[in-house]
């Protein structure tokens, strides 16, 4: 399956999961399945929302966007972030209604199956679109895969949480159970919406940058590099370095040279855009003057 079948995938897995966990509560009465079942509405809006993404980030480039439009994706999973934050304010809010006011159970063991059958379901998916964004390197897709992994979490607390409080008696635990669940939800929040923001703002591929820099100093054919640089725009890594040559190399070994690294880099690196320059040593020299952490390998 592509990423556009698992997202559609995820789109209809996430309301039949809601509707599985709505009937829990409305089979229960526990406010910690509502806080679950809350949840998934905000799965299924970034469903499609990621879904978007996907089509927007696989147009071509154009004149407008030359650089393509992939930061569709980044911008989905920032979106996500935000909802997985509003998702536990709403359940603290339901939760705080009934922390003073416990309310007993109706037929909770029914609701708990549903609840479990939901959560395999959810499990499931979450799997799916986990694999399909480390393959593909989409963020939109481990923005979601990420979320449904939370969702499952606190679907499995919940869970046992209910079976405690049922057989003791303590009430109060659902309310208390459904307080963890947005806790957890906050801290999952604030990671997805981190790690997206600093692709927004163009942060270095640190990762990336070691496999770059160990293909440079192992390639022969230059004098020193300097200046490289990355930035990821969805599931693609820009880069470029400059290459400092002796001044009697020609054009053609010049270009020959930048061809090979760069396919290289392509084979190490997937998803990469490289931009090599190649300057002379007078230019080199030049640089080395103005940056004299400048890195590089002899011929």
């Amino acid at each position: 399956m592509n990423k556009k079948q698992i997202a559609l995938l995820a789109i209809f897995g996430g309301a039949f999961v809601f509707l599985l966990k709505l009937l829990a509560f409305f089979t229960s009465n526990s406010v910690a399945l509502l806080s679950d079942a809350m949840e998934s509405i905000i799965n299924i809006v970034a469903s499609i929302m990621m879904f978007t993404a996907l089509i927007i980030a696989a147009r071509p480039e154009d004149e407008k966007h030359k650089y393509g439009h992939q930061k569709a994706e980044n911008i989905s999973a920032l979106v996500e972030g935000v909802l997985i934050i509003i998702a536990a304010v709403l359940i603290i809010e339901a939760a705080l209604g009934r922390l003073f006011n416990p309310v007993a159970f109706d037929n909770i063991n029914l609701g708990i199956i549903i609840s479990l059958s939901a959560t395999s379901l959810n499990g499931l998916l979450a799997v799916l679109m986990w694999r399909e964004s480390k393959r593909s390197r989409s963020m939109a897709l481990e923005g979601d895969a990420k979320h449904l992994f939370s969702d499952v979490m606190s679907s499995i607390g919940v869970v046992i949480g209910l079976f405690i409080a049922s057989v003791t008696g303590l009430y109060i635990l659902d309310p208390l159970i459904a307080l963890v669940v947005a806790a957890l939800l906050i801290k999952m929040g604030i990671d997805v919406f981190r790690k997206t923001s600093q692709d927004l703002m163009d942060s270095s591929c640190e990762e990336e940058e070691r496999t770059i820099i160990a293909i440079l100093e192992k390639s022969q054919g230059y004098l020193e590099y300097h200046e490289l640089k990355t930035r990821r725009s969805g599931h693609k890594v820009f880069m470029e370095v400059h290459l400092c040559v002796d001044g009697d190399v020609s054009v053609t070994k010049a270009h020959d040279l930048t061809v090979r690294i760069e396919k290289e880099l392509e084979l190490a690196v997937p998803g990469i855009v490289p931009n090599i320059h190649i300057e002379d040593q007078n230019q080199c020299q030049k640089h080395k003057a103005e940056e004299p952490q400048a890195k590089g390998d002899t011929l």
